[in-house]
């Protein structure tokens, strides 16, 4: 009887150290070129008041933007995202699916950029709006898929508009292998 439970502890102990045996050589093998690279997302947002430039900022992609980047190269789909929107909040964080204190009012309403293309993986989306309104305080940015959900946004320095007061916001997006 101590002589199966001898052999069984030893067969166990043998593929115990092949497994390990195994683990460790695998970890060794050089990795093929291109293999853990992925695709890493950049953007700088630029705003403008009056052809001034006021700031640029780095913006946070929300969940639903990493799903709609998901679904265009999984699944094919096309995302259009080149509607641009100004707030008057905090700034967006991932889990936003709209643009936190979104004006819908005063010729600041949510509107379609202009895109851009500028090379390999390099992109930009700007518009420019005319305030119709006095004293509106605006400090978040949004990029929109077309008819859809927050991708991108940010904050930049408060400012007051008033009526006739352009401002102007500029996403450059670009990708890169990692």
């Amino acid at each position: 009887m101590e002589k199966k439970y001898l052999v069984g502890t030893f067969a166990v102990l043998v593929m115990a150290v092949i497994v390990l045996g195994i683990g460790g050589i695998m970890n060794t093998l050089p990795v093929p070129e291109g293999v853990g690279q992925g695709i890493k997302y950049n953007s700088n947002v630029c705003v403008y008041k009056n052809e001034e430039l006021i700031g640029c900022q780095h913006n946070v992609i929300t969940n639903g933007g990493l799903d709609m980047v998901k679904t265009s190269l999984g699944e094919g789909t096309s995302n259009v995202i080149t509607d641009l929107a100004l707030g008057n909040e905090q700034a967006p964080a991932a889990g936003d699916s709209a643009l936190p204190g979104l004006y819908e009012d005063s010729g600041l309403t949510k509107a379609s950029g202009a895109y851009n293309s500028n090379g390999v993986g390099n992109w930009s989306v700007a518009h420019t709006w005319t305030s119709t309104g006095d004293n509106k305080v605006v400090n978040t940015t949004g990029l929109y898929k077309d008819g859809g959900n927050l991708f991108a946004g940010t904050s930049f320095a408060s400012t007051t508009l008033q009526t006739d007061d352009q401002i102007k916001v500029n996403y450059t997006i670009w990708v890169t292998g990692s």
